[in-house]
């Protein structure tokens, strides 16, 4: 329920004027990630997975298991040359994050990343920009 929640909070960051939502998997630990995104101004197209959680533990952020991440970056591989994104909600609740953060699978190796390391994402507007494989 939580994770549905966040996803369409996620969705609403994507205006329908620049982007196309192509396809929402149905059902949780679905093999592909939660969206299939259309920019529709560079006419690329990429994935997003989502993922929400109230608070950090031990200073880490959990994404997944280890070998779903394996799945996530093994699904990365299958659609090169689109990229794989994660989506990271934290705090407040999944309508309404205190923080978002946004990384590509590619660059993710640990399924739990300290604070420090989701800095480097951290995702400053209401919507979502698109731009030659960047999310931001």
């Amino acid at each position: 329920m939580k994770g549905r929640e966040f996803e369409s909070y996620v969705i609403s960051m994507f205006p329908t004027m620049d982007f196309e939502i192509l396809q929402r998997a149905d059902l949780e630990g679905s093999k592909i990630p939660d969206l299939y995104i259309k920019d529709r101004k560079m006419r690329e197209k990429f994935w997003v997975e989502a993922k929400w959680r109230r608070r950090l533990y031990n200073e880490k952020y959990k994404i997944c298991e280890a070998d779903r991440l394996h799945s996530y970056k093994t699904f990365q591989e299958s659609v090169k040359p689109e990229t794989v994104f994660m989506v990271l909600g934290l705090g407040g609740e999944p309508s309404a994050p205190h923080e978002v953060f946004c990384l590509p699978v590619s660059g993710i190796e640990y399924p739990e990343l300290f604070l420090s390391r989701l800095l480097n994402g951290k995702h400053e507007h209401a919507t979502f920009r698109y731009q030659r494989g960047r999310l931001y």
